[in-house]
């Protein structure tokens, strides 16, 4: 077959090369008739394989504990527990001895508790189908040998091609070593994005339909930096791509080129901090010489496990965050949960528009249950140094104040039952809604410190939906509202000596890294293994022109004009 290139959208950096593995569906079982064709299985068969499949998600677990510090290998638990449930196995146990063929038997028992659970008015509940399915397709995989104990399911040299992923499937494909996934249906969220570039799984979202003629075994070359993808790469490609395969994910970038800080080239500081989600990340951005970590995305073990962490649970995973990180300030962003990051194990009802809907701090202070552990478990964290807490989506000083508030109250808990914490953290306010870009100067006033969260503020500012292909070419991050609003935002920090940084794409994109130093932006919060090429691009730029050309851009009223200064080729709507 000749070779096809496929563009597609990136969702997590990396370049790889590998056969392609085709999976139509998560919850896709092995043919009951496949597995008993010219095979008769015994009971002892369907003990063998339990067996097998119990000994696999131990592997999993320690697997993913190795490389991950969150307690989510507890993932694997309900498949275990499943296992070991004398009522799930007696009845395919009974089923056998009454002479239902084993796989039969299997099915017949799992479909009926599938049928139970997907009935449920209880979310945890309903959360079990998907864990019953992925257990019912590993027993009738063991069940069949296509794999051994401790060996099935080792994606080494593959890439997977799927057209739905949970959390807990990333975290399952890095235990069983997969190259890079393509997802082929819906939009990327951003939880499963950000996962997957702190877990360093190229990741990229394309078309099923270009997709149509790939199967498995198919060769391909996957340039998630581009979101490009090869199928049966010519040599010409391969070559132009050997350096990068043979480098990916094998070593960290020259840490000895980066110096301890950034300047530009006519001497003006520039803090590059981290942003980050696991705590791995932490080790990684302290190796880098990140100056602090400006942005822990502390919704991510919340994202990833089957049930909510206890205080005791964050407590341990916010201090080994600050452990990593030594000396270096750490910004923790409260509970971001909402739009496009759910909690399927958490009851917060159907919303027809989730990114307008519960999510954010309005999620926190619905569940306030919630929010004090997470409240408490960071004071405790954060005894005997500094602790920096930032609230996310705050629509007004109103929400701001109440959370603050919110956050003595618990300080006083902690005082008077003695329990050790720190009694004063510095408290920010993320900008990433319209409103609170007006409220610029008021927030400024009463936070302690303000970060920009471009991603959302691009999509609350233009009103297109970032996990939505349809709209995709609307998402314009250097729309002069946006350049204009962020400008609002530093300038009112400045005016009342507040620092001030900026996360998401905009902050390491290297066309609008002048721009965002020209506005005076004093910080940009990044990936960790994007420092050492922002730090090289800081030195290379002269602040007094960045300026200038702030300046110019922020004069500019059209799309066509900006892009032109900017130097971006591009269509975009409405041109």
């Amino acid at each position: 077959m000749n070779q096809q290139r496929i563009t597609g959208q990136s969702a997590a950096d990396g370049i790889v090369m590998g056969k392609a593995i085709v999976i139509a569906a998560q919850s896709e079982r092995v043919d009951v008739a496949e597995v008993e064709d010219g095979a008769k299985y015994t009971r002892d068969d369907f003990h063998q394989a339990v067996r097998a499949t119990q000994e696999q998600l131990r592997l999993f677990q320690r697997r993913i504990q190795a490389r991950i510090t969150e307690s989510v290998s507890q993932i694997f638990n309900v498949h275990l527990m499943i296992l070991e449930d004398d009522d799930f196995i007696g009845q395919i146990n009974k089923r056998i001895e009454e002479g239902v063929p084993v796989p039969t038997a299997i099915n017949q028992v799992a479909d009926k508790y599938i049928g139970i659970f997907s009935q449920s008015d209880t979310p945890q509940f309903r959360e079990k189908v998907d864990d019953l399915e992925d257990l019912t397709r590993r027993l009738l995989d063991a069940l069949s040998k296509q794999a051994h104990a401790g060996e099935h399911a080792d994606y080494h040299g593959r890439i997977l091609i799927t057209p739905k992923l949970f959390p807990s499937d990333i975290l399952r494909y890095v235990a069983e070593k997969v190259e890079g996934i393509i997802l082929t249906s819906g939009g990327i969220t951003a939880h499963i994005s950000v996962l997957a570039r702190s877990l360093e799984m190229p990741l990229v979202l394309a078309d099923a339909s270009l997709l149509a003629g790939v199967t498995t075994d198919t060769t391909i070359l996957m340039d998630a930096h581009t979101g490009t993808i090869y199928t049966n790469p010519d040599a010409e490609v391969i070559s132009s791509y050997k350096t990068l395969l043979e480098t990916h994910g094998k070593a960290l970038p020259d840490v000895g080129a980066i110096t301890p800080q950034t300047y530009t080239r006519d001497g003006r500081r520039i803090r590059l901090l981290a942003s980050i989600g696991l705590v791995s990340e932490a080790k990684l951005a302290h190796e880098l010489r990140a100056e602090g970590i400006g942005l822990y995305r502390s919704e991510i073990p919340f994202l990833i496990r089957n049930d909510l962490p206890s205080e005791d649970e964050q407590y341990a995973v916010y201090s080994k965050v600050m452990k990593e990180m030594g000396e270096g300030d750490i910004v923790f962003r409260t509970l971001d949960i909402g739009g496009d990051k759910m909690l399927r194990y958490f009851p917060t009802g159907a919303e027809s528009n989730p990114f307008l809907g519960l999510r954010g701090l309005r999620f926190t202070f619905h569940y306030r249950k919630v929010f004090s552990v997470q409240i408490r478990a960071l004071l405790r964290a954060g005894h005997g140094r500094p602790l920096k807490i930032m609230f996310p989506l705050v629509s007004s000083v109103d929400s701001f104040v109440g959370a603050r508030d919110f956050l003595r109250d618990l300080i006083r808990d902690l005082k008077s039952e003695k329990v050790p914490h720190q009694s004063n953290p510095e408290v920010g306010a993320m900008i990433e809604l319209p409103c609170a870009v007006s409220l610029a100067d008021d927030l400024a006033a009463e936070a302690d410190f303000l970060s920009i969260g471009s991603n959302d503020l691009v999509q609350y500012m233009l009103a297109v939906d970032r996990t939505n292909k349809q709209v995709a070419d609307w998402y314009v991050s250097w729309h002069p509202a946006v350049l204009r609003a962020i400008k609002a935002v530093v300038d009112a920090a400045h005016r009342h000596d507040k620092p001030v940084s900026i996360c998401g794409d905009m902050a390491d994109d290297p066309k609008l890294i002048p721009v965002l130093i020209g506005m005076g932006i004093p910080a940009l919060t990044i990936p960790p293994r994007r420092i050492p090429s922002v730090q090289r691009l800081i030195q290379s730029i002269d602040a007094g022109a960045a300026e200038e050309l702030a300046k110019k851009i922020l004069g500019a009223s059209t799309l066509v004009e900006i892009a032109r200064l900017l130097g971006i080729t591009r269509t975009f709507p409405g041109h």
